[in-house]
């Protein structure tokens, strides 16, 4: 047994892990963690990695401390925006030469069951170097993600978009989205894209996973639709629907992955970040027992 407790339904989270950088670009992700937590409950850790670089770390002791100490107070004002509006958190600093290691190493470390991160973030050069980090974050990280925009702060009250492939990490993130639908009282949106009709296999694939997810829906009483989408890529087919519909909330699976295939490929929610104006949720895991 590795210690980790049994995943919740959505909305009854144990521990949320808020990975800031305390510029503008995570105030989106900020907020939103406040307005999910007032309602649907949880505790929160505010986490900000403190960049150093080992080769000038060993020439000065001071660059380090410096960064830590700049980093604790930024996490100070995150707090004190948080507490005024009612909401507590637990702060935490995680000195790492990129901040990739240092959001998984923290997710860990709380047993996060929710990782609320900016779509983009002010991490100096090492953003440069090593690409998106919440794309890397959310590939290589097991825990259920929620990359935010700097602009997506408040809870989605149009509509959920729903984006299912089939497969068991699909099926999971349909319970997810079929739950939050259904405590906003919002009608859920049920898509899967092929490149081509034409091609029965796939399309049939993706005819029982739109019907799948439509009667599990129906079953728990939301209003939902769904529809087979022709077109590539992908990302861009589910990022036109978000826009046409107004969706405040595009919902997916994916599973981890790492090495240099994460870096050449990625993944169409991966892909999608940039692609849409609202929040995006990555559920991770396939069926399992839930609680």
């Amino acid at each position: 047994m590795n210690g980790r407790q049994p995943p919740l339904p959505f909305g009854r989270f144990r521990n949320i892990l808020l990975a800031t950088d305390g510029s503008e670009f995570s105030r989106g992700a900020e907020m939103l963690t406040i307005a999910l937590v007032l309602r649907f409950g949880g505790r929160v850790t505010a986490v900000q990695v403190a960049l150093f670089n080992p080769e000038l770390d060993t020439l000065s002791m001071s660059l380090s401390q410096q960064q830590e100490k700049t980093t604790w107070q930024s996490l100070g004002k995150v707090k004190e925006r948080m507490n005024r509006q009612g909401v507590s958190c637990t702060l935490l600093v995680k000195q790492e030469s990129h901040p990739l290691l240092g959001i998984l190493d923290a997710a860990v470390e709380v047993n996060a069951d929710l990782v609320v991160m900016g779509r983009r973030g002010r991490w100096g050069l090492t953003r440069l170097m090593f690409g998106d980090t919440a794309a890397r974050i959310v590939a290589q990280s097991p825990n259920t993600a929620l990359v935010v925009p700097r602009e997506g702060g408040s809870l989605w009250n149009t509509s959920i978009l729903l984006a299912t492939d089939g497969s068991s990490f699909s099926d999971r993130a349909g319970e997810e989205a079929t739950i939050l639908a259904k405590e906003a009282g919002l009608p859920l949106r049920v898509i899967s894209v092929v490149e081509n009709r034409s091609r029965a296999p796939h399309t049939e694939i993706a005819n029982a996973a739109v019907e799948r997810a439509v009667a599990h829906a129906k079953n728990a009483g939301v209003m939902v639709h769904g529809a087979v989408l022709e077109g590539y890529p992908t990302a861009n087919v589910i990022a036109a629907e978000a826009y046409n519909t107004g969706a405040g909330l595009v919902v997916g699976g994916s599973h981890g992955r790492t090495g240099l295939d994460r870096l050449l490929i990625g993944s169409v929610m991966e892909r999608l970040f940039g692609h849409v104006s609202c929040p995006v949720l990555v559920v991770k895991g396939g069926r399992g027992p839930r609680s």
